[in-house]
């Protein structure tokens, strides 16, 4: 269903999507909600902050519920939605991982060259530091951090689609659990046949009524009948484990990566704009004395 756009859960998700690349800020976003659908519930003084529903699953059913930001994913809870609105408004925010260097060698790039010769040793030091960490040119920079940028999101995509995939798994392998442990009444009972059958309700009235409740959750879950094992489900979820391990730290690396392009580009842009109007002026200033 979510390959085909039929969940609900990622329609609803892809119209936060939408409205969050549209928001100057996260009150914006709230206001933007309806124009697409999308019913919220918002109270920053509860520890669950902010619900979700689409407005046609309203129409559809008068009683259906909120869906928590949190059940969608960490990356639609308040504060990753606030910093998504950030970084799509260009407001990437940058803590220096260390000093600005000093350069003592004369550096081989043109661009570092002009710094120095200017004076600015800051904006030297960050295009020596990213030709030789991530060997882009300053000229490059601007496609560069679009790239890494859209890279790191598309990783923490896959992150959040992978975090809900454990959790409905973990979700499924507490009620194998659970029926793993009350089964037995339930093949005992079909064994048996008049008095003994009657007696044997009796004596587990409370176990057979576990029984039956969690048999229905398990049929939900596994409509064909084809019920994995306890076993089978936890090697799964620590396969998966395993495996968002690795994808986040591919994610902190390319996460690191594009926040530091980001930076730079920022920096060299700024650079290259007080150049060009300190170059306007000199032409100016030129011209009139002409």
């Amino acid at each position: 269903m979510s390959r085909q756009g039929l969940s609900w859960k990622v329609k609803l998700k892809y119209a936060i999507d939408q409205v969050i690349k549209e928001s100057e800020n996260f009150d914006d976003f709230l206001s933007k909600c309806a124009a697409h659908g999308i019913l919220y519930e918002y109270n920053p003084d509860h520890k669950i902050d902010l619900k979700f529903m689409l407005a046609e699953q309203k129409e559809r059913n008068p009683r259906a519920r909120f869906t928590r930001a949190r059940t969608l994913g960490w990356f639609y809870e308040t504060e990753q939605i606030k910093s998504r609105i950030a970084q799509y408004q260009g407001c990437m925010v940058y803590v220096p991982r260390s000093k600005i260097r000093v350069i003592t060698k004369k550096p081989e790039n043109k661009f570092v060259q002009d710094a120095i010769d200017r004076g600015n040793m800051k904006v030297a030091s960050i295009a020596k530091n990213i030709i030789a960490e991530y060997g882009v040119e300053p000229e490059e920079i601007r496609n560069a951090a679009i790239s890494a940028y859209a890279h790191s999101r598309g990783l923490l995509s896959k992150l959040n689609n992978l975090k809900t995939e454990i959790e409905d798994l973990e979700v499924k392998l507490n009620v194998l659990r659970k029926y793993r442990e009350v089964k037995h009444y339930g093949e005992e009972l079909k064994a048996l046949s008049g008095r003994a059958e009657k007696k044997y309700k009796e004596s587990h009235s409370y176990e057979l009524s576990e029984y039956g409740k969690v048999r229905t959750k398990v049929l939900e879950l596994y409509p064909s009948g084809h019920i994995p094992t306890v076993e089978n489900l936890e090697k799964s979820i620590t396969a998966l484990r395993d495996k968002l391990s690795a994808m986040n730290n591919e994610f902190n690396q390319a996460d690191k990566k594009a926040r530091e392009l980001a930076d730079a580009q920022r920096t060299i842009e700024e650079y290259l704009r007080q150049e060009q109007s300190r170059d306007q002026q000199k032409r100016k200033k030129r011209n009139d004395l002409e």
